[in-house]
């Protein structure tokens, strides 16, 4: 049902992590889920490659369609997004290379201080009211590198 809130951060990729996560939580796998396996799909087709990373516009909840960033850029926060989806789906162990890449991309996004760049509008609700999370760019893409860490290298 259409409610006329719309997403409330970047819309597809958003979603799609708290979608996996709430399937995996029910007991849902990559071999028994369909969903998941379609929600990895999307994401890996959304991957910007070869530099990897995701970058989505803020237009894609204003539009209600996929949209990269201008120039298709990465952006640290739909970057980790992606990853804490696909980590939570298995695919690590299915075939990590697309997470070593994004983990590339969040490393050389920090700074030396540890902070990450405030970069785009990553927040709509309502399909076109942009909302700034200035705390997204730190908290989102520790969190990804992180279980990175434990669930991809710790386990290879």
């Amino acid at each position: 049902m259409d409610h006329g809130y719309g997403c409330w951060a970047i819309c597809f990729t958003y979603g799609t992590w708290f979608g996996v996560r709430g399937l995996v939580a029910a007991g849902r796998t990559y071999v028994n889920s369909l969903a998941i396996r379609k929600a990895c799909e999307f994401l890996l087709s959304k991957e910007l490659l070869p530099s990897g990373g995701w970058g989505e516009s803020y237009l894609s909840s204003q539009d209600k369609v996929y949209t990269n960033l201008e120039g298709n850029r990465a952006h640290a926060v739909n970057t980790s997004w992606a990853m804490l989806a696909l980590i939570d789906a298995g695919q690590g162990q299915r075939d990590p290379a697309c997470l070593h890449r994004a983990a590339k991309i969040l490393m050389n996004f920090q700074s030396e201080d540890g902070e990450f760049p405030q970069q785009d509008i990553i927040g709509a609700t309502n399909h076109n009211l942009m909302l700034t999370y200035a705390q997204f760019r730190n908290i989102f893409p520790i969190w990804a590198l992180g279980e990175y860490y434990r669930r991809v290298l710790l386990v290879a």
